[in-house]
């Protein structure tokens, strides 16, 4: 077994008032030609060289989905990165938690001689490591960067803007158009020699590890994936039109194009629709605790893992570009097609399949996703997303859908112990009706009665500042359909012609 480091590092000293500790000083990781290796540490341009004693060395990995390590807090809440001698690392000692954790889940699905090999590991109870059997290398954390989150919850479902913005630092993914990912090493070192079967082992459930479960925080939600390549998934979607972005789109922003997949954008969409059938099922409080209990909450560790990855990006033909670009979003962007790849673990494999299929055909995801693609001639901008799943139950009627929905739904109450109400209900944040018009007949209601230059225009139409709009829009070739949240907007429709197909009480 190899010793923990002796040697201080070099933009480390030690304070002679204290018995023991490293404090780094300011004046080391000043820009100084002497301290190079010091500022190329935190501009994460330098690469320490691992350890040339290990037992396996998993190598090109890339980070396939957000990485989030935490390390500690600002006053203000938000995540600080784990940080090693001031440099930002995925620690050893974070992998080798997460990795007794997978075995722990996986233990009934090993062979015998396979637990035997993990026992010598193990303490007898399985619940830690004996001492210095084994032992992780920490990983490089490269291109580390804050992003908002923003619980969107109480303003997508009920109206109701939260003040709840954290920060968390993050590693994104690999963009499929952007030059080669950053590749890392992770080494493994045992105490004894294993045999080739025991090195398999262990290279292979560490493999699995890293990308089933991932390292970090939210790996429920989909976070903290390493694997060498992004894998195929139980599903594939492919969105256009609006893509999800970090830096907030106008003409005066110099970030503007900076869009990135993340699996925050999926959950909340599915999260979305789950909660608005629940409510159909259960009052206002058991619906918000079943959908945390399902997605996650605020100390309710979630039951659903679901992953998805940006897998591929299809560029547009240069005749579906228009000649200038839009005012919020380059047009090369807005006309791509984004192949994400979804899985999730299997007791939800239903329920997923169908959030999805309900979603796609309902509306879009991520931004604007309450309208479908379409130009905004008043100002050269562009709005809206569709996005298609395969595989997906196509030929199942809408209703037949949502019944089938709201039976997974139901059972998952009674798993929960959640009473269900006596009899269906439909409550402001559910759906209330779903109509079809026209192929372009939604631009009757989009574009003219919640113009924003309309007289007398209705507040169901909704507004950055204040609500958002009480209905969806998803256009096919031949037909569209309306998804009404806000039972106000009906009478409209009736009156524009529209058809109810779909009515949460009937």
């Amino acid at each position: 077994m190899l010793p923990l480091p002796t040697e201080l590092p070099q933009w480390y000293t030690v304070e002679p008032t204290e018995e023991k500790g490293w404090t780094p000083k300011t004046s080391d990781i000043l820009e100084k030609p002497e301290n190079q290796d010091i500022i190329q540490a935190w501009k994460g341009t330098f690469e320490p060289n691992p350890s040339h004693t290990y037992t396996i060395r998993l190598d090109n990995l890339q980070v396939i989905s957000p990485i989030q390590v935490g390390g500690g807090r600002f006053p203000e809440g938000g995540i600080l990165p784990a940080q090693i001698s001031g440099v930002p690392y995925i620690p050893g000692s974070s992998v080798r938690g997460a990795f007794l954790h997978w075995l722990q889940v996986k233990w009934q699905d090993l062979s015998t001689a396979e637990q035997e090999f993990w026992s010598t590991l193990l303490t007898a109870n399985r619940q830690s490591w004996q001492p210095r059997t084994i032992r992780f290398e920490s990983i490089r954390l490269k291109n580390l960067k804050p992003f908002p989150l923003n619980p969107q919850q109480p303003w997508q479902v009920f109206n109701q803007k939260s003040n709840k913005l954290g920060i968390q630092w993050q590693v994104s993914p690999h963009h499929p158009l952007r030059p080669s990912p950053d590749r890392f090493c992770l080494q493994v070192l045992l105490h004894d020699n294993p045999t080739p079967e025991q090195k398999s082992w262990l290279e292979n459930r560490l493999t699995e590890m890293l990308q089933e479960q991932g390292l970090g925080r939210g790996t429920a939600s989909g976070f903290g994936r390493l694997a060498k390549s992004v894998p195929s998934g139980q599903w594939e979607l492919q969105l256009t039109g609006m893509k999800p972005g970090v830096q907030p789109h106008s003409p005066k922003d110099k970030q503007i194009g900076k869009y990135r997949w993340s699996p925050q954008v999926l959950r909340a969409n599915l999260r979305g629709y789950f909660t608005r059938l629940a409510l159909y099922l259960l009052n206002r409080d058991r619906a918000e605790k079943l959908t945390s209990i399902i997605f996650g909450g605020l100390g309710c560790p979630a039951q659903l893992r679901l992953t998805s990855y940006l897998k591929q990006v299809v560029k547009p033909r240069p005749g579906d570009i228009p000649s200038n670009s839009y005012t919020n979003i380059p047009a090369q962007d807005a006309h791509q097609t984004w192949r994400i790849s979804v899985n999730c673990n299997s007791p939800f494999q239903d329920l997923v399949g169908g959030l999805l299929d309900l979603a796609s055909r309902l509306g879009g995801m991520g931004p604007g996703w309450r309208r479908p693609p379409h130009q905004l001639e008043r100002f050269n901008g562009f709005r809206g997303s569709e996005f298609t799943v395969t595989p997906a139950n196509s030929e199942q009627l809408l209703n037949e859908l949502i019944d089938s929905l709201k039976d997974v739904i139901r059972n998952l109450a009674q798993r929960y112990g959640l009473r269900l109400l006596p009899n269906p209900v439909s409550v402001p944040g559910s759906i209330i009706s779903i109509w079809r018009g026209k192929s372009d007949q939604w631009r009757d209601i989009v574009h003219g009665v919640c113009s924003t230059t309309a007289k007398n225009r209705p507040d169901w139409c909704g507004n950055t500042q204040n609500r958002p709009s009480g209905y969806a829009v998803r256009h096919y070739e031949s037909y569209c359909l309306i998804t009404v949240f806000d039972s106000r907007v009906e009478a409209t429709l009736r009156r524009q012609g529209f058809q109810s197909i779909w009515s949460g009480i009937s």
